[in-house]
């Protein structure tokens, strides 16, 4: 295999069958890893060219009017296929019209090997965002200048075809055959590339770089002996901390060219500094574009370096966690000295067990996902220094592949596992334990304080970063929650239709032992009763599900219908149809539970343990414990409510599985934040671009349960000049929320982003509320003639990845980006993409939500007002982080438009309006504000 022929086709669709007809063609052939011939010319389809091809390729009917037709040219393209390989980027679309071109003419379809550069690129790139030719070639700089033309796509394809050949000639050549294997079931030929590699390896018997490799029980790493040897950090001698901040003028420059220390920047690390001076809390709300980051490090480092104390900082998403580690914290390290030490950690499922995946190549029975994903993570291995699998972009089925091979504690070996020395999550354990400073996430936070810090090292001075965030993430974990869904993926890891659960494993074990006819009957006992089990649970949800129907409204923040578990009313109403069906689960579960003890207790009491089967008595152990655990929760969450806490399910009503998910939280959670963490830390500074309301702080101290506490609240406002940069508008003429009905606001939203949109030439973020909206503002704008040429995307309905569509938004002319919930804050869309934000309602979340619905009757006891207590500066705080879309840097300017007119007319509008930098609102009929619009933006 060492002839190949690349090829790109434009054409006029993607029916080859069904009329569409080849435009353009592209070929390059490749021999011996060098291109030794280009062919490309553009061809007459006979038919005309959709306009949106036209768009799309610059191919017009008038180009294509005096070129020649497809058999004219297929007599010159055929030399160039005999005894090659296709190679095509979505190979069967290209090869599809070549089939259907050499049928149409006479000619025998082509019957040679086929490779598909996405699927190879998939295999040796894992960790690649997108495999776009537009992705690939940036990532091998790799100049692609006429995207969606033949000759560019086929020379841009041919030179990734070539790179992606060069990475999988310098794996290790274990690693090779073992992806020879895998591959045999791939869409194409790519096993027969790998075997001619192969065979090609063995005959000059040559291994590449095989010092940057660890080669361990027939499996290849990434060499991390530097990383696993720890060295002792070191302690600077500095002079006092106000010299130190002054010397930044002149260091950090050096650093960071053009770097220039704000004001609130110096203010934060100074306040920092005297908030772990005093042992004393500190709240900080820091606008957009204070460079907060960079202010909390530097005292952070600072105190850890000068003080030996470790110094804990977490964020809200695993996204700011890595940016910190990989592009703050390396500058950092340069001001403070290489040997200062910083870890990152997450939560232990984030890491691959070595273990399990070693012990997932005995299963033989695996889908293309599967074989796909175990390729990648193959690849993948001999580059990664962490082991995160975060890192990893797997097909949608390797997802369930990645539960069953991710590190947990239940199946565990610790020492005994002869993977330890290399275990990705005890690595990243012992380098915290040995480092200053620790970057956490605050749910790996919060679940060590609930494991009395078994993960992260004692520490006792925290920086919380996205801090608006703390309490949600508190309550998620101080509570319980379990769904349908992890039910039966319990019971498929016991039993599975595909002969891979822990007691398919067990029997082939049993095959090669000598079993005793009680450890062969709890077997069999097992088995029975996780059917038994899986049946019983199937009819206990689906009696949950039709109670949920019937009973919940439709939340906006999942899209999923709630329904809030009342002891009182659901104890009536669940005594004749539930409770027998939960009964009949709790015991069957009991049953699979004692079954897979008795198996556990019999062969540790009975046989040798080898290695392979002390693994799948880990695994065992594990699922004993996790049946355990289920059988607590259901009876938990289903039959033994108390007050403290708010009982509801949530059902997945938009797909054919129907899951159901059961949750319990504390309705109070400030408390249990006191005592269990505030108390305990010497100081924690928690920071946000959003903890204020009405410019209070009263609402996040009292949420976070720091009353009483010894605490300071700082605000530092945005350095923008929001005048300048930013347009305010609310039109006074729409439909009103409060009045009209819902039919009529949702046409004045649809009306008003056609007009805007047509004024702002599109670059639009649309903000809502709850997805229903979304869905039915969406169907109007894609049905508006007016719209014909711009582009429409909504959230859940193009795709439901936050990442995707906003780079989608990002590269797409004339668009509209509706979104919702995740939209709201950590969008970052900076310059001319985005030019127009459009907040559609106030975001308060729904009143029958059972959270908000228990926590206001908690308010009502005490003689307060849930809705200005706590639905206003919920929303406040949800609307700040909403406008801070917009404008992301100095040099953005754009409109806010806020198509609900409480925010003018109700009494609470002025706790939003307040929330907002000082800038003016302009409030009057949609017309005029569409001309001011005009006249602002043709003044950038």
């Amino acid at each position: 295999m060492d002839k190949f022929l690349v090829v790109d086709f434009e054409t006029t669709g993607n029916r080859a069958k069904e009329g569409d007809q080849i435009i353009q063609i592209g070929a390059v052939r490749i021999e011996n890893k060098q291109i030794t011939h280009q062919f490309s010319s553009l061809v007459n389809p006979g038919i005309k060219i959709p306009p949106f091809i036209q768009q799309l390729t610059g191919i017009t009917d008038e180009l294509v009017d005096d070129a020649p037709y497809i058999e004219e040219l297929l007599p010159q393209l055929l030399p160039l296929l005999e005894d090659v390989v296709f190679v095509g980027h979505n190979v069967f679309f290209d090869l599809g019209f070549l089939q259907q071109a050499l049928s149409d003419c006479g000619y025998l379809p082509f019957a040679g090997q086929v490779i598909d550069t996405v699927e190879l690129s998939r295999l040796l790139l894992p960790e690649q965002s997108g495999y776009r030719l537009s992705d690939l070639s940036f990532e091998f700089e790799i100049e692609h200048e006429n995207p969606h033309q033949a000759d560019s796509d086929a020379l841009a394809t041919a030179q990734i075809f070539l790179a992606l050949l060069d990475k999988l000639d310098h794996l290790p050549l274990p690693v090779i055959q073992r992806l020879s294997a895998l591959t045999s079931g791939f869409s194409t030929d790519v096993s027969e590339l790998i075997r001619f590699l192969e065979r090609s390896r063995f005959a000059k018997a040559t291994l590449y770089e095989e010092d940057q490799w660890d080669y361990y029980r027939g499996f290849v790493l990434q060499d991390r002996k530097n990383q696993l040897q720890c060295s002792e950090p070191s302690k600077q001698s500095w002079s006092t901390y106000e010299e130190f901040i002054t010397s930044l003028d002149l260091l950090l420059p050096q650093l960071m060219p053009d770097f220039e220390l704000r004001v609130a920047q110096r203010e934060m690390m100074v306040e920092i500094h005297r908030a772990f001076e005093d042992s004393s809390h500190l709240l900080i709300e820091a606008g957009t574009g204070t460079g907060k980051s960079l202010a909390y490090l530097v005292p952070s480092l600072y105190w850890a370096q000068v003080t030996g104390e470790k110094v804990v900082v977490s964020t809200h998403t695993i996204q700011l966690q890595e940016q910190l580690f990989l592009r703050d914290l390396p500058l950092l390290r340069r001001l403070f000295g290489e040997a200062t030490s910083i870890a990152l950690i997450k939560g232990r499922n984030n890491y691959l067990c070595l273990r399990k995946f070693e012990n997932s190549f005995q299963d033989s029975l695996d889908n293309y996902d599967i074989q796909l994903s175990k390729g990648q993570i193959l690849t993948w291995l001999t580059h990664t220094q962490t082991g995160d699998v975060e890192e990893i972009n797997l097909p949608s089925g390797g997802r369930t592949f990645l539960h069953q091979v991710q590190s947990d504690a239940n199946s565990c070996l610790n020492r005994a596992c002869p993977w330890f020395s290399r275990c990705y999550y005890h690595t990243a354990r012992q380098t915290a334990q040995d480092s200053d400073v620790i970057i956490t996430n605050h749910s790996l936070l919060l679940t060590d304080l609930q494991t009395e810090q078994r993960i992260l090292p004692a520490y006792r001075y925290a920086v919380i970063d996205e801090a608006h965030h703390f309490e949600d993430v508190a309550s998620h974990l101080l509570g319980h929650s379990l769904s349908s869904i992890e039910v039966d993926s319990m019971i498929q890891q016991i039993v599975s239709d595909k002969g891979q659960g822990i007691c398919d494993k067990l029997d082939r074990e049993r095959a090669q032992s000598n079993w005793s006819e009680g450890l062969f009957d709890s077997l069999s006992k097992a088995r029975i009763a996780a059917w038994e089990t899986r049946s019983a649970a199937k009819d206990l949800f689906s009696k949950l599900y039709q109670w949920g129907m019937s009973k919940g409204h439709e939340s906006a923040d999942t899209n999923r219908p709630a329904a809030r578990i009342q002891p009182e009313s659901w104890n009536k109403e669940a005594s004749k149809t539930i409770f027998p069906s939960l009964q009949n689960v709790l015991d069957w579960i009991r049953v699979l539970g004692e079954a897979l003890s008795n198996i556990y207790n019999g062969i540790q009491g009975e046989l040798e343990i080898s290695y392979s089967l002390r693994g799948i008595l880990s695994d065992l152990g594990g699922l004993i414990k996790e049946c355990a655990k289920q059988k607590e929760l259901l009876s938990k969450i289903l039959q033994e409510q108390d007050v403290e806490n708010v009982y509801w399910m949530e059902l997945e009503a938009r797909t054919t599985r129907r899951g159901v998910y059961l949750y319990m939280v504390p309705i109070q959670v400030a408390p249990l934040l006191k005592e269990s963490f505030f108390t305990q830390k010497n100081s924690v500074v928690l920071t946000s671009a959003t903890l204020s309301v009405n410019r209070s702080f009263s609402y996040s101290i009292k949420k976070l349960g720091l009353e009483n506490s010894r605490v300071q609240a700082l605000h530092y406002p945005s350095p923008f000049d929001y005048n300048q940069q930013t347009l305010l508008c609310v039109p006074s003429d729409l439909p009103s929320i409060k009045t009209d009905s819902d039919q009529q606001f949702l046409d004045g939203v649809a009306r008003s982003l056609k007009d805007l949109a047509m004024v702002t030439g599109g670059r639009m973020l649309v903000l809502f509320t709850s997805y229903q909206m979304l869905r039915q503002v969406y169907d109007r704008l894609k049905e508006s003639i007016d719209l014909k040429g711009y582009t429409i995307l909504g959230h859940n309905i193009d795709s439901s990845s936050r990442t995707k569509l906003t780079k989608q938004f990002k590269s797409t002319a004339n668009c509209l980006l509706l979104g919702t919930n995740s939209f709201w804050e950590g969008v970052d869309i900076p310059g001319e993409a985005l030019s127009c934000l459009v907040i559609v309602r106030l975001p308060f979340w729904p009143p029958n939500h059972p959270v908000a619905q228990a926590r206001g009757d908690f308010i009502k006891t005490g003689k307060g007002n849930p809705f200005m207590e706590m639905s206003v500066p919920q929303a406040v705080i949800r609307f700040k982080q909403g406008f801070g879309r917009l404008v992301r840097t100095k040099k953005d300017r754009g409109i806010v438009v806020i198509l609900d007119k409480r925010i003018i007319e109700a009494r609470y509008g002025t706790y939003f309006l307040r929330s907002l930098p000082e800038i003016p609102l302009h409030y009057r009929p949609f017309p005029e504000l569409l001309s001011m619009v005009g006249q602002w933006l043709g003044k950038g």
